[in-house]
């Protein structure tokens, strides 16, 4: 009913609805420089790349200082996988006492 009101029909869709392609973390612009592409690909050798690309790679948002990491991911499935298998790797190769995982759905 929401379409009608946005001034499309029933076969169209609303000027304000639009898609945004999705973009892998090492694919990103953001996450190029140092030291933040180094410690991504040292977590990709450590985890393997499946593991990887299902935990790492697919992130919504990494930040990351130097002293604090948070990482905000998908759902809370794949937050408790993380910080379940993957935290002290993560502590680990960015260097860091208590990084945080988040879920963002």
């Amino acid at each position: 009913m929401d379409q009608f009101m946005n001034g499309a029909g029933p076969n169209e869709v609303s000027s304000s609805v639009y898609e945004v392609t999705f973009t892998p973390v090492l694919e990103r612009p953001e996450y190029q420089g140092e030291p933040i592409h180094s410690k991504l690909l040292a977590l990709k050798e450590a985890m393997g790349e499946e593991d990887f690309n299902e935990y790492i790679n697919s992130l919504l948002r990494i930040t990351y200082n130097g002293r604090q990491l948070w990482l905000i991911t998908k759902s809370e499935r794949k937050r408790t996988l993380i910080e379940g298998k993957y935290l002290k790797l993560i502590a680990e190769i960015f260097e860091v006492v208590a990084p945080r995982v988040f879920s963002q759905p």
